[in-house]
């Protein structure tokens, strides 16, 4: 009799899944957690722009005297090194003609000083005729020695580079002639470059001189660039739309005319970090799952500040508080709903 209840007590037990094995069937999710942590995560305004010659770095080429284009050894966007020839020029004959009469008046002056000294010994001339006689020497010296500072005592000479740098434009063609002072071309410094980027005119707002920005080539993101706002225009480009930005790189190896995008810093917001991946939505809005006790915790949160697969968060005044001592879940966390067991990806 005692074994015949014995065992139908242990059919029950079996039919009804009570025991230590049915507990070890719970179902469980198999997850990916991370550490709840607490940093700053940069807030930024992002923009297209073209990389371009720094206008403060720019020289404008021009001679003093009037004269002929003989021959152009470069043309727009050429590199030049210092001191290489960029184009011959010659004199025009007026500026031939004010050198050739500065340097008779010259001997002339200097003559007449001769012979005033000369009759001054005889007791023929006044120390006052010397003495105009004098003036009329360093008159003229002045003279040459300014036809000399404008190159009008060179027929022919070559414009040569002042420093290293690239072409930007060329004003002048083979031949032309040209008047004292006209711009013959311009020189951007190697090394000097800008970036002028339009951004939203509402995230313009936002924008401050000296805010750094980082900069990538559209073609080649994986070569980041550093740089800082050197000024925010005051009025939206008719052409783009967008609030024209200048920003001064730091240092540069791309070619100007190259199409950047640029993150520009605008502040650093500080909270609870996740990982992108850990961030859901529905109905109720964006949540994540931390651990407790080996199973999911739902927390309502708002999403904030996103970079770099990285986003700041923090708890809603509704739901429950983010525990910075549990794990927060990274993967996995699709298949979860609150209070679900859970296992580590290598349980």
């Amino acid at each position: 009799m005692k074994l015949l209840t014995a065992g139908l007590a242990l059919a029950a037990l079996c039919i009804t899944g009570v025991g230590p094995a049915a507990a070890a069937d719970t179902p469980s999710v198999r997850i990916d957690t991370v550490p709840l942590v607490r940093q700053a995560l940069p807030e930024s305004v992002s923009g297209y722009g073209v990389i371009a010659p720094d206008t403060d770095s720019v020289q404008t080429l021009s001679l003093p005297r009037a004269g002929q284009v003989l021959r152009l050894r470069i043309a727009p966007g050429e590199p030049v090194r210092k001191g290489q020839a960029l184009l011959e020029f010659g004199n025009s004959a007026d500026a031939d003609l004010a050198f050739s009469q500065a340097q008779q008046a010259l001997d002339y002056a200097r003559g007449e000083r001769a012979r005033v000294a000369a009759l001054l010994a005889q007791q023929l001339a006044t120390r006052s005729q010397l003495a105009a006689a004098d003036k009329a020497v360093a008159d003229a010296e002045s003279t040459m020695q300014l036809q000399q500072r404008i190159g009008a005592d060179r027929q022919h000479h070559a414009v040569e580079a002042p420093f290293d740098g690239v072409v930007a434009t060329v004003s002048v063609a083979q031949g032309d002639r040209v008047a004292a002072g006209a711009p013959l071309l311009q020189i951007a410094r190697a090394g000097h470059q800008i970036v002028v980027m339009g951004v939203e005119p509402g995230d313009a707002r936002t924008v401050r001189a000296g805010m750094p920005v980082t900069v990538n080539a559209v073609i080649d993101p994986t070569q980041p660039m550093r740089g800082r706002v050197k000024q925010v225009f005051g009025m939206v480009n008719p052409q783009t739309q967008l609030v024209d930005v200048r920003v001064e790189l730091l240092a540069s190896g791309l070619l100007a005319g190259t199409r950047v995008t640029a993150q520009i810093e605008t502040a650093r917001a500080t909270g609870w970090v996740v990982p992108r991946s850990a961030v859901l939505n529905d109905a109720h809005g964006a949540y994540l799952f931390q651990v407790l006790q080996g199973k999911a915790r739902r927390v309502e949160v708002r999403a904030g500040v996103e970079r770099g697969g990285q986003v700041a968060v923090q708890s809603t005044a509704q739901g429950t508080a983010l525990d910075p001592a549990l794990p927060v879940v990274s993967l996995g966390n699709y298949e979860l709903q609150d209070g679900m067991a859970v296992r580590r990806g290598e349980q």
